[in-house]
């Protein structure tokens, strides 16, 4: 058995860990054992994903910035439990210490997989200071720290690698989903929009953190002025995150709290996805979003902000808008009830976005 340690970010309901647990049941789990090594552990261990595999979990109590010398230390003694890969998921350069040590063990694959193409913080100050250490870091980085590198897209390698590092060398690892589980379900639709109150409703939908990165501000105050225009909307949003309290005192100033519903995380995404009309996505940046994935799976016309990789459109589903309020006012008023929708499989598996064909893709990755 192959012994493959993800280094994660702290938010469970982070797109890499959809990524990762996307992929888990069609790994052969008698040939690769997934370990995961976060500063969340507990948040992890409440997951249903871990529920079922009971991977194993190591709690990342020390930081690079907070010291060299112990944080060595405690990656040492992780990766002392001899693994075959560590799979690093990162969105920005912070450093490399731990692809360094992972070398220096001679730990045979050290895999640096790129999920990005900003820095998400509201905090301008913040966001320059990381953005510096990115760039910093950027520069630096060579192959002398990794054996492998990974992108989600196009975009998300050009944010991660600066142009030493050869194209040909980066993977690009789709974004998959299994289709199976987003297919239109007239039925589920039915039962979802009873549930939800929202029967004789355009049911317009966003899933992702709450954060400066997803936009959903811009978001609310765009539908707020589409209402106006067609009474019949109503926005759902689904996530966590740091803009969670204040998204949810933005719908209530602008007295939209009978048509907007800002729910918390869910495990019910496809059947959330079933009971909507349209899927909206203003990112200010993204490396390849998995939400808008699961919307075309559903088969589920998408708006999303052109700043994001044409890569993401895999059905003819996807419309890019600039981040101007009025083309997003326009676009949302002129949804419709979606009531009969196609089945995604055929144009996933053309896109090379199969759910099978890309845990393939990852063993391959982890056997080269």
């Amino acid at each position: 058995m192959k012994k493959i340690l993800h280094m994660t970010p702290p938010e469970v309901s982070n797109g890499v860990y959809r990524y990762i647990f996307n992929h888990m049941p069609f790994i052969d789990q008698r040939e690769y054992e997934f370990s995961f090594l976060t500063k969340s552990a507990d948040e992890l261990r409440d997951s249903k994903e871990y529920e079922r595999y009971h991977f194993p979990i190591y709690h990342l109590k020390n930081v690079q910035r907070d010291g060299r010398q112990a944080f060595e230390k405690e990656i040492r003694s992780i990766l002392a439990n001899g693994f075959d890969a560590v799979h690093l998921h990162t969105s920005s350069w912070r450093g490399f210490l731990i692809e360094e040590i992972a070398m220096d063990m001679g730990i045979p694959k050290v895999i640096v997989h790129s999920h990005s193409s900003g820095i998400d913080f509201c905090d301008e100050a913040e966001r320059e200071r990381i953005w510096n250490d990115h760039t910093y870091y950027k520069e630096c980085f060579t192959m002398q720290y990794a054996t492998d590198v990974c992108a989600c897209s196009q975009l998300a390698a050009d944010w991660l690698f600066n142009s030493r590092i050869p194209r040909e060398m980066i993977r690009i690892m789709p974004n998959a989903v299994d289709v199976k589980k987003f297919r239109f379900n007239r039925k589920v639709r039915e039962q979802m929009r009873k549930e939800l109150g929202v029967e004789d409703r355009v049911v317009v939908g966003n899933v992702g953190r709450y954060s400066y990165t997803k936009n959903q501000e811009f978001l609310v105050r765009a539908f707020t002025k589409a209402y106006k225009r067609n009474k019949q909307l109503f926005l759902i949003m689904i996530g966590e995150g740091e803009r969670a309290e204040d998204i949810r005192r933005l719908v209530a100033q602008l007295d939209m709290t009978e048509h907007i519903r800002c729910f918390g995380w869910s495990d019910r995404i496809p059947a959330y996805l079933q009971a909507m009309d349209g899927f909206c996505l203003p990112s200010k940046f993204e490396g390849l979003p998995i939400s808008v994935v699961e919307a075309q799976a559903a088969g589920l016309k998408c708006l999303v902000s052109d700043t994001v990789t044409r890569e993401t459109d895999l059905t003819g589903l996807v419309t890019f808008l600039p981040l101007e309020e009025h083309k997003w006012v326009e676009g949302m008023s002129g949804l419709k009830a979606d009531k009969d929708r196609e089945w995604m499989d055929e144009a996933f598996g053309k896109a090379a976005y199969s759910i099978e064909a890309s845990s393939q893709k990852l063993m391959k990755l982890y056997d080269s």
